[in-house]
């Protein structure tokens, strides 16, 4: 243990004939309170072996069945002990998940399996392959015109590399992924990521639906009351076209509410605003009757009867 980096993650498992028992009385940081029966004098050497070293017990820490934690029975049956165990290093404490007893398991022995689950978090990994970190755009490809671009300028690229004299496979292969890159980066370009289509996009296309679907409908008033459409250029906007865009700003104020919370990632706000733009309600609550099959009013007597009802 001395010898490994301190950094590294430490796991010390197996077979240690200790129990260390259910009481974790001043060994909070070094063992749960789900262990199984009494700690013996092995038991103090690995406690104190854990706290020295900075481990944790990880069979003590999950709450299990007896039969899920006891590790060894006698040949009779009528012992049982936990004295195999999986530690970890306490830095390493939440990517330990579970620790259990596998009873199914024939290892021809009178100890049970132990089975430890672990999720580790590793580092990014850098490549040092000189790979470019984003993608080309290749759909360009399908435009005929572009491929054939493409395709010129990867054959002038690479005749030029067929005059050069010989060189090793290693400077033979920097040529050929430097000609690719250099004309993917000209001719194709980065593939850029598309963006959704935002919520008040959304809002836009119903309310535009909703305005076709009243413009189909016959209108009921005759010819000669007919509105002429559009505002008179030079002319104070009258009430009527003041109203109306009053109502517009009224219609955008909740699209850019809904906006909002999406970005918020606030569902439960964005799913009431679109039930209010859309008209859809929730369904009206049914009223309560007593006895009599007669309609209660009253909201002390509704709170009794149902009361009465539970009971």
């Amino acid at each position: 243990m001395d010898k490994l980096p301190r950094r590294d993650l430490k796991i010390l498992m197996g077979d240690l004939n200790s129990k260390v028992g259910a009481d974790n009385t001043n060994r909070e940081l070094v063992m749960g309170k789900h262990g199984v029966g009494v700690q013996n004098e092995n038991g103090e050497v690995l406690t104190e072996f854990c706290t020295f070293n900075d481990l944790v017990i990880g069979g003590t820490v999950f709450q299990h069945k007896q039969i899920h934690k006891t590790t060894w029975t006698s040949s009779d049956g009528r012992t049982v002990n936990q004295i195999d165990h999986v530690t970890i290093g306490r830095k390493w404490r939440r990517s330990l998940l579970d620790v259990r007893v596998k009873r199914g398991a024939d290892a021809a022995s009178d100890h049970h399996l132990v089975v430890a689950d672990l999720k580790v978090k590793l580092k990014v990994y850098r490549d040092r392959a000189d790979r470019p970190s984003h993608k080309y755009n290749i759909h360009s490809l399908k435009d005929k015109t572009k491929a054939e671009v493409y395709q010129s300028e990867l054959r002038n690229r690479f005749s030029a590399l067929a005059h050069q004299p010989e060189e090793s496979v290693e400077e033979t292969w920097c040529g050929l992924r430097d000609t690719w890159k250099v004309t993917c980066n000209e001719v194709l370009g980065k593939k850029t990521r598309q963006q959704r289509v935002a919520v008040s996009q959304y809002l836009d296309t119903h309310q535009r639906e909703e305005t076709a679907k009243e413009r189909h409908q016959p209108d009921p008033r005759p010819a000669t009351q007919a509105r002429s459409t559009g505002p008179v250029l030079g002319a104070e906007p009258t009430g009527q076209e003041k109203h109306q865009s009053g109502q517009e700003e009224i219609h955008t104020r909740p699209q850019k509410k809904a906006e909002t919370a999406a970005g918020k990632r606030d569902m439960k706000r964005l799913y009431e605003i679109t039930r209010t733009l859309s008209g859809k309600s929730k369904a009206p609550s049914r009223s309560v009757k007593d006895k009599n099959g007669e309609t209660i009013t009253d909201e002390a007597k509704e709170s009794a009867r149902w009361a009465e009802h539970f009971q």
